[in-house]
């Protein structure tokens, strides 16, 4: 409730929030935790047992990622857009009091404790990352744009920068685009990005140096195949029909885990097993009950955003201890189960103190500034005072 209200509902005014499916947020706390076991191989790499093939496929959490946030924005946005006053600002109002507060602590963290990430910038700019124009570029989210910054900060910014480029052009698509054009067309242009966008940067007048073939690979065109499909899984709107759909899944997971792709190859493979498993997990499909109703799963999804903001720091500090600081199974599991059990307490303290404090900073600017959601009926709008929020939607 926002401070001064009287802590009874005014008549005519409710929260807006869109119902939240607990499954998807399993499929959240599935990604984090696949990002979190490869990041933990490969900052030590090493030569392990065949199972380690699959943990090379962890990387392909953030696309899942991105599949399950286009699908919830655009549930979010049908729930919400002819309730909202101004739904394109109460919407990036949202997103960005979501995103920012956690995000700037980090570049705060990062900025003291480490030395940045010397793999993806010049030579010239190594030693000499946190300058005030890679600041600036964080801080207004344009970072995934400019190559030398695009990673170079906190260390896996990168995600961050391709989403709030989704985040920004959201409002237009929901409101030109989605309601004009079929799923197919989603597919395709999100498939032409991923083909096409590296192909065009690397036939440009100049060569790119090695440090910066990450950007052809971590740019929005290339990861827009993630979201179209979130897309274009709403416009199917198709039910689970058949039998076997979770096998197929599987199947098909374990068929890509099992073989090496080139980066750009997985980025489309893997779409398909990511698709099918959030498309069956939104329709609820009883062969996936046991994993998508997992309440563990589901709390740690919740925590995903402060996960994945951590975890890398946390892992960088741990693996410079001895006994985690060895290029060798032992080493990549002991370094997992400690930075993972320090990320899980951290991410724990800053979901509550302060990703749902940013949150109700969102909703009581979109409520002081009146973009936010008024009842048929209501001829005008009350202050902020009179907006009371339901603490379960918080």
């Amino acid at each position: 409730m926002i401070r001064g209200t009287s802590g009874r509902q005014q008549k005519g005014w409710v929260g807006s929030s869109p119902p939240r499916y607990a499954r998807l947020d399993a499929l959240r706390g599935i990604a984090i935790l696949s990002v979190m076991v490869f990041h933990a191989a490969i900052i030590r790499p090493f030569y392990g047992p065949w199972w380690m093939r699959f943990v090379g496929q962890g990387d392909q959490g953030v696309g899942l990622f991105y599949m399950v946030s286009a699908l919830t924005l655009v549930l979010s946005w049908q729930y919400r857009h002819h309730k909202d006053a101004a739904p394109a600002k109460a919407f990036w109002t949202r997103r960005f009091f979501r995103i920012a507060p956690l995000f700037y602590l980090m570049l705060l963290v990062t900025g003291l404790w480490t030395t940045g990430n010397p793999t993806v910038v010049p030579t010239t700019m190594q030693g000499h990352i946190f300058t005030w124009e890679n600041l600036l570029a964080h801080v207004t989210f344009v970072f995934g744009w400019v190559p030398w910054f695009q990673n170079s900060w906190i260390g896996v910014e990168w995600s961050i920068g391709v989403e709030m480029t989704f985040y920004a052009l959201f409002p237009f698509v929901m409101r030109r685009i989605f309601p004009k054009v079929s799923a197919w067309t989603f597919l395709v242009w999100g498939l032409m990005g991923a083909v096409l966008w590296p192909i065009i940067l690397q036939h440009l007048w100049f060569t790119w140096p090695h440090w910066a073939h990450s950007f052809l690979l971590w740019s929005f065109p290339t990861q827009a195949i993630w979201f179209a499909a979130g897309l274009g899984m709403v416009k199917f709107d198709h039910e689970p029909t058949l039998r076997g759909w979770s096998t197929l899944w599987l199947m098909w997971a374990l068929f890509l885990g099992w073989h090496e792709w080139s980066f750009q190859m997985a980025n489309l493979l893997w779409v398909i097993p990511n698709y099918l498993l959030v498309w069956l997990t939104w329709k609820d499909y009883s062969g996936l009950s046991w994993l998508v109703h997992n309440k563990v799963l589901q709390y740690i999804g919740t925590r995903s955003y402060s996960l994945y903001l951590t975890h890398w720091f946390i892992l960088g500090k741990v693996s410079d201890w001895s006994f985690a600081n060895t290029h060798t199974l032992q080493g990549f599991v002991l370094r997992l189960f400690v930075a993972g059990a320090l990320s899980l307490a951290v991410s724990e303290l800053s979901f509550r103190y302060i990703e749902k404090p940013g949150i109700n900073w969102g909703k009581r600017l979109i409520a002081y500034s009146q973009w936010g959601y008024v009842k048929p009926g209501q001829s005008s709008r009350p202050s902020v005072k009179q907006v009371v929020y339901d603490k379960e939607q918080a």
